[in-house]
């Protein structure tokens, strides 16, 4: 006699109640798996596992680490955007913004201090102005610093001249009425660095008329109080590592930075040299003592 009942790990047990095999008046039973439990059985047993199924599993796992490692080899390497992918085009997209931003900031400022130029605008008035459009297009001082600079340079360039001299002089008028409205802005060593990198991108590109006279306006512009010492300095160290491409400006003020801040005699150093024989002698002056570095 035998009976078979289910059990909760979906195997089929079968009860028997055979007397020889249970006990004296088949005082007990005997659970027995059925075949369709075999399949699953070596899973649960504390026995060896055989080793048909040791390969069995073997296999599978290799075959998922094959597949995984397919998949991981068509994705970008790490901090790598995939071209095309959604992440990509989005950051595309906002670069894209942030510069049709700029452009349009930089053409209300220069509207802004053209209108106060022709129409006597008083720089106070004009600050107030140029700060309403920072806060608007959320930008920083930097920009606000280049922006009114390319504005008074673009007035130079467009006043009437014939030659570079009277360009110059052009330049020097704008800033010698309009210097306290760019210094405003200049707040920080990056602020005057920035107009630097700006007359060096200006020459370069929207107003190549400036390139013969960069160092005497950027002499004018030191003068004039606009651009710092430690600023020239720092901006012509930055470029020494650069290519040579990049040292154009420096090259071509090298007479200006030395003859201005040192006095340096038959000896053709670098920007970097002259950063660091300033800082040295900077240093000797902050202890009392009278230096000069010949």
């Amino acid at each position: 006699m035998s009976t078979s009942f289910d059990i909760p790990n979906g195997q089929l047990m079968v009860l028997s109640a055979d007397a020889s095999k249970v006990g004296i008046s088949g005082a007990g039973y005997i659970w027995s798996a059925c075949e369709a439990g075999h399949e699953e059985e070596w899973r649960h047993s504390v026995a060896p596992i055989p080793q048909d199924k040791l390969e069995e599993v073997a296999r599978a796992a290799l075959a998922e680490l094959d597949l995984v490692t397919q998949e991981s080899s068509h994705l970008p390497a790490s901090g790598e955007l995939k071209p095309g992918s959604e992440t990509a085009n989005s950051l595309d997209g906002e670069n894209e913004e942030a510069k049709a931003d700029f452009i349009d900031f930089e053409r209300e400022v220069e509207a802004t201090f053209l209108r106060a130029v022709h129409e006597g605008v008083e720089q106070e008035h004009v600050i107030l102005e140029v700060n309403s459009l920072r806060l608007s297009y959320n930008m920083p001082f930097t920009d606000c610093a280049g922006a009114i600079f390319y504005a008074m340079m673009k007035l130079a360039l467009e006043s009437p001249h014939s030659t570079n001299n009277e360009l110059h002089k052009n330049v020097a008028a704008v800033v010698t009425k309009w210097g306290g409205l760019l210094q405003h802005y200049l707040q920080t060593e990056d602020e005057v660095i920035e107009v630097i990198l700006k007359f060096e991108e200006m020459c370069l590109e929207s107003t190549r008329e400036f390139s013969p006279l960069f160092a005497q306006i950027l002499h004018l512009l030191y003068d004039k109080d606009i651009l710092s010492e430690d600023a020239i300095l720092s901006w012509a160290s930055e470029k020494e590592g650069g290519d040579e491409a990049d040292k154009i400006f420096v090259k071509q003020s090298e007479v200006f930075i030395q003859d201005t801040f040192y006095v340096v005699s038959h000896l053709n150093i670098s920007a970097h040299l002259w950063g660091t024989l300033y800082v040295a002698e900077r240093g000797i002056r902050g202890r009392g003592l009278n230096a000069k570095i010949y």
